[in-house]
């Protein structure tokens, strides 16, 4: 058991200098991986919801990569992709809270048939437009 200790140790010295040669995010991964995460993911940027006479466009899963994400802009229904979703500031201590009161916009009855969206990276680079089709249930 002491020679597994011993070595994971001197594993975790060795490899440390590589690991700080990476710019990190408050992830604790390096900005890359994260755009490779929201791309898998984009699916699950936005979600929608009928709740008491309104539709809701939900950015949960944006927030909770917000770290990651310098601005979130979307249009609605075709047009311009203008408005901008604000993020929550970034919390190193718990970079994956969503803490927002309301993770969403609201929306009068019948309004929304589709919502597009772009992210702009810390980096300064954009994701494609995602163009997310609301299929009332």
């Amino acid at each position: 058991m002491q020679f597994l200790k011993s070595t994971a140790l001197c594993l975790g010295l060795a490899l440390a200098p590589m690991a700080t040669s990476v710019p990190v995010s408050a992830q604790g991964m390096p900005p890359e991986q994260i755009k490779q995460i929201l791309d898998l993911t984009k699916a699950n940027w936005v979600a929608f919801r009928d709740w008491q006479g309104q539709e809701l466009v939900y950015f949960t899963h944006l927030e909770s990569w917000k770290c990651g994400i310098d601005y979130v802009f979307y249009g609605i229904n075709d047009g311009p992709i203008d408005q901008e979703w604000q993020l929550d500031e970034c919390d190193p201590d718990n970079p994956n809270a969503v803490l927002k009161d309301k993770p969403y916009i609201e929306r009068p009855p019948g309004s929304t048939q589709s919502i597009s969206v772009q992210l702009i990276f810390p980096d300064g680079t954009k994701s494609a437009v995602e163009r997310f089709e609301y299929k009332p249930q």
